[in-house]
């Protein structure tokens, strides 16, 4: 840190003379790259200072946000927990659950009704000596946390646009709280009525922070053969890895935004790859 930014040329930028960057997060670590890190290492402060055996975080089944968590628990050697929203799977329905338990963390598979209402399993102990994070890192905690990559990037120079995956919006809330550049947050989710109940909740209102729907939606884990492919072959043209489920949904919008004359001639735009499994 701080991640270094790349420009990005195609011939689509060249025709709309605008001028397009990525901030590659995606390069802090394997793990928890990104704004799983960003976003967790205030956590991680206050457990330490207040000597918390560990943690207890939410999340779906193919969660990055529980698997950066469940890594950085071995790496500390302290208590994870993952509640995981689905009472129908287990640890080996698939591949981000095992590596989690792998690595120490205690799952906890909830029906999707207890998981709205967070209800915790009776079968937990000592929930006080636990720092609970709420799913995905989104608190108060969370986007004061991603304040350094605001620092990072004023201090990369100006940019017309910045333009990040929201899945919760704690980066994006965080991103427009700390800075006065405009923030393009773009959904991967149809979650925009529990973005702005966020906002409400936090009483973060910034004006330079646009929420950007889909086109459609897919649900969280979930992709199609137009992102696949898009992913695909944005590793083919510039050799960085994009994940269908945040960036490559990220990206494939930005660039029909791009296509569609979202953005005036000669803008300056910076992406951020949030990291994310492959």
């Amino acid at each position: 840190m701080p991640s270094p930014i790349e420009e990005i040329t195609n011939d689509l930028c060249k025709k709309k003379n605008i001028k397009l960057f990525i901030k590659r997060d995606d390069l802090i670590n394997p793990y928890i790259s990104g704004n799983k890190w960003r976003k967790l290492k205030e956590y991680i402060e206050i457990a330490q200072k207040n000597n918390t055996l560990g943690f207890l975080s939410f999340g779906g089944a193919f969660s990055n946000h529980l698997y950066a968590l469940a890594y950085l628990g071995n790496q500390l050697n302290c208590t994870t927990i993952g509640i995981i929203r689905g009472n129908e799977l287990n640890e080996n329905s698939n591949s981000y659950l095992s590596q989690m338990k792998t690595w120490g963390m205690n799952l906890y598979f909830i029906s999707r009704e207890d998981y709205k209402k967070k209800i915790f399993p009776s079968s937990i102990l000592n929930l006080d000596q636990l720092l609970i994070i709420p799913e995905g890192g989104y608190s108060s905690v969370g986007v004061s946390s991603v304040s350094s990559l605001a620092e990072e990037i004023q201090g990369s120079g100006e940019y017309d646009y910045i333009a990040i995956a929201v899945g919760t919006g704690t980066t994006a809330i965080g991103l427009a709280n700390a800075c006065n550049m405009p923030i393009l947050g773009i959904l991967t989710l149809n979650n925009l009525s529990e973005l702005l109940s966020h906002q409400k909740e936090l009483q973060m209102f910034d004006d330079n922070l646009i929420f950007i729907e889909q086109k459609e939606f897919l649900k969280y884990g979930k992709t199609n053969e137009i992102i696949s492919e898009f992913c695909h072959n944005f590793y083919l043209e510039k050799l960085i890895k994009i994940e269908p489920i945040y960036t490559g949904k990220m990206f494939h919008r930005l660039y029909d935004l791009i296509a569609k004359d979202y953005f005036p001639s000669n803008s300056k735009i910076l992406a951020i790859h949030t990291g994310g499994i492959k």
